[in-house]
């Protein structure tokens, strides 16, 4: 019932269309590179853009009602890194620990490598003083 695309801000929309949604159904698209403020890339990439926390804030408002029976679909290009990170996030919002929701999204995703700052963004936004950064990467 809701989708949440992370993409690429230089995504080329000619060369791939995106899907429209489905009658009843929700999406969001948030433009961000997969890199963190401290990354090499970033010198590589003279247009970066990386997660802000109002982007965070936005996608935790849309998922905020969530029921047990709704469908959610987040994704990334690779959806290794920003996917799994923003739905361990999502995850805490709802009530998961953040070893729950990292089990969780590792027992899916095993390739999964949650991008670090935006973990941490979720951990500045909960006031989990950095427990789901250090769990998912201890």
């Amino acid at each position: 019932t809701h989708t949440v695309s992370l993409l690429d801000p230089d995504f080329n929309h000619s060369i791939l269309p995106l899907p429209e949604t489905s009658q009843g159904q929700q999406i969001r698209r948030y433009y961000f590179h997969d890199i963190t403020p401290t990354s090499p890339l970033i010198e590589l990439l003279p247009d970066a853009q990386i997660a802000t926390i109002e982007q965070l804030k936005d996608i935790l408002e849309f998922t905020a009602t969530l029921q047990i029976t709704d469908k959610l679909l987040v994704h990334c290009h690779a959806g290794i890194s920003r996917s799994t990170a923003v739905a361990c996030g999502i995850l805490c919002q709802h009530g998961l620990t953040p070893q729950q929701a990292s089990k969780l999204i590792f027992s899916i995703r095993p390739q999964a490598f949650p991008n670090k700052y935006i973990l941490g963004l979720f951990d500045e936004l909960f006031g989990l003083e950095g427990s789901l950064v250090a769990t998912v990467y201890s």
